[in-house]
């Protein structure tokens, strides 16, 4: 049977999450706007303002909440991870000021020290190179590759809507090392750091959200000229890039999904303050034809979306591995 239900101490937990968020972090969201504002870490400003905050958070055990405790996390399950993203996804700088940093997988013991340690103390921003122009988000047909030459990995390819790269202070890049394996054993994935030579920045491409110049977004187009790195800087071994992945975005994809919820169930609250708060032709809208079905509508689909989610997040917990 599934049950959502949760332990009293962690449902204060969730209480208390509520509240700051709403109360805290989304005031954050009106004094610093703008699409990248969160993952700029050399905005000094904004990061004096949001370090208070943080240490709020950490006293309440729940900085880096998604990692496991060898990694200085609580080691929470998906469900509670869901319900915890649904809250966070109210607010744009919620997941920043609550230290949601990639999770750990295929990290050597130099590698945590050099990457993750900075990482979860939110001193730099990683970013995730993996989709690319023609292929997508589909690995076997990627061609960006990486090769070995003495004790380097040369890399050569582009990427496309490399995330966070403007202010990434390294990148995550999937490429093909191993051509002749099966398809999905053929990528590896290699550290880079943003500075190397080689790397060039095409363009930092728009979404939704960006409303500036056409090279004003922070996801960025990437073109990778024989980038050179040394042979330590692989994640996992040849050939594991398709695993690593997938283990780092098993839970993450729960956890977008989660706090898109969170997003709509704010939209939600806006247009039902909207609806009482705004009047045309002598009566509220919500006196209008259907302004309330409308809105009891969007409502109902948010709800089935939600109890989704939550059954997938419940599935990985409870069920063999690979049944979500």
């Amino acid at each position: 049977m599934i049950d959502f239900r949760i332990e009293p101490e962690l449902q204060a937990k969730l209480d208390w999450m509520d509240k700051f968020v709403r109360t805290e972090c989304e005031m954050v969201d009106l004094r610093y706007p703008g699409h990248g504002a969160p993952y700029d870490v050399g905005n000094a400003e904004s990061r004096a303002h949001i370090k208070p905050l943080q240490d709020q958070v950490k006293v309440q055990g729940l900085w880096a909440c998604h990692l496991g405790p060898e990694l200085g996390g609580p080691g929470y399950g998906q469900l509670t991870l869901a319900l915890m993203n649904e809250i966070l996804g109210r607010s744009y700088w919620a997941p920043t000021i609550f230290g949601t940093a990639a999770p750990d997988t295929g990290n050597a013991v130099e590698q945590k020290a050099r990457y993750l340690k900075p990482l979860m103390a939110g001193e730099i921003v990683s970013s995730f190179s993996m989709t690319e122009p023609q292929a997508g988000a589909d690995p076997t047909e990627f061609t960006c590759k990486a090769w070995r030459e003495g004790d380097e990995w040369v890399i050569e390819g582009e990427k496309w809507f490399t995330s966070n790269a403007r202010f990434a202070s390294f990148l995550i890049v999937m490429v093909v090392t191993n051509p002749e394996n099966p398809p999905h054993s053929r990528m590896s994935q290699i550290i880079v750091p943003t500075d190397t030579p080689g790397i060039e920045f095409i363009r930092h491409s728009q979404t939704m959200g960006d409303s500036k110049g056409k090279d004003d977004g922070i996801h960025a187009y990437i073109r990778y000229n024989k980038v050179r790195v040394p042979l330590d800087a692989m994640l996992g071994g040849p050939g594991d890039g398709f695993k690593v992945a997938q283990a780092r975005l098993g839970g993450g994809r729960v956890h977008h999904a989660m706090r898109t919820v969170g997003k709509c169930q704010r939209a939600i609250e806006m247009m039902l303050e909207r609806a009482v708060s705004r009047r045309t032709k002598g009566k509220q809208l919500s006196e209008h034809q259907f302004v309330q079905g409308h809105i009891g509508q969007s409502i109902i689909e948010l709800e089935q979306f939600r109890l989704l989610v939550l059954k997938t997040a419940w599935i990985i917990d409870n069920e063999p591995h690979g049944a979500a």
